[in-house]
């Protein structure tokens, strides 16, 4: 077991300005370069779970069978993948700093939610019954 300690150059949001990485993986596999490389692509991925929960509501807590639990996830993924594109496409215009400093994640999403909302208000209940379980083809 070692700790690696990483100086930042920018400080966290809490204001650390280094962070302790604790590992099991061998000096000879991973130097200390290696590990922090390593870290950041987890932390990539724990930053997609977090969005994936909090934004496109991906645990939604009565979807007690699976195959409704799973899918309701591969929709989150699919979400946040557009969701990528557009972040993309607006920092290729605008630029990083721009849009990681003015653009929430969160908002964006809202505003795509919006367009639901509006359709769902928009269209008759009368024609959703196509897709209800009970209706008879």
């Amino acid at each position: 077991m070692r700790r690696v300690k990483i100086i930042l150059d920018e400080t966290t949001r809490d204001g650390d300005s280094e962070i302790f990485i604790l590992t099991n993986l061998p000096t000879k596999l991973a130097n200390a370069l290696v590990v922090a490389q390593i870290y950041r692509k987890r932390w990539t991925i724990e930053t997609l779970f977090q969005i994936l929960t909090k934004i496109f509501n991906c645990e939604i807590k009565t979807l007690g069978y699976p195959k409704a639990a799973v899918f309701a996830f591969c929709v989150a993924l699919v979400s946040y993948n557009i969701l990528s594109v557009v972040l993309a496409a607006l920092r290729s215009i605008h630029g990083i700093k721009k849009i990681e400093q003015e653009v929430s994640s969160y908002y964006l999403a809202d505003e795509i939610r919006g367009t639901y909302r509006g359709m769902m208000i928009a269209i008759p209940p009368s024609e959703w019954k196509v897709f209800s379980k009970n209706e008879s083809n």
